[in-house]
């Protein structure tokens, strides 16, 4: 965001006319900092002052798809998945001592250093090196 005073100068497509917009003209004027305000300038002198608000709230109605997709703020979050099997010593309902094995899958976010308990092997711990670990 600009935090000075600062003119730009917007060219007429027929090259005739050259309009002027300024933001934080008047420090003094805490309306008018932090470019809460915009003003357009005419070539014959006159002035239109309008609120930020108004002037996305245009340019979002007039543009295309691409470009409101481009306005709305989003947030991506990168996760990546870690697939393991699980095996259960069943005590009950199962035939005593049975081992029961099933595949899962879970999503953990990329960014954050994550340990899955102690590795037991060097080979395992070596694919992990620079991947995102989960502390179990």
């Amino acid at each position: 965001m600009i935090k000075s005073h600062e003119k730009f100068r917007i060219l007429d497509e027929n090259k005739l006319n050259n309009f002027t917009a300024e933001v934080n003209w008047n420090e003094k004027d805490e309306k008018t900092n932090n470019c809460k305000m915009l003003r357009i300038i005419f070539p014959d002198g006159k002035e239109c002052i309008m609120k930020k608000e108004q002037f996305t709230a245009l340019l979002f109605a007039i543009g295309n798809e691409e470009e409101q997709r481009k306005m709305i703020p989003q947030k991506i979050t990168r996760v990546r998945w870690y697939e393991t099997v699980l095996s259960i010593k069943a005590t009950k309902d199962i035939r005593k001592g049975e081992s029961i094995t099933f595949p899962i899958k879970l999503t953990m976010p990329s960014e954050e250093e994550q340990i899955i308990g102690a590795l037991k092997s060097e080979s395992a711990r070596k694919a992990l090196e620079g991947k995102s670990r989960l502390i179990v």
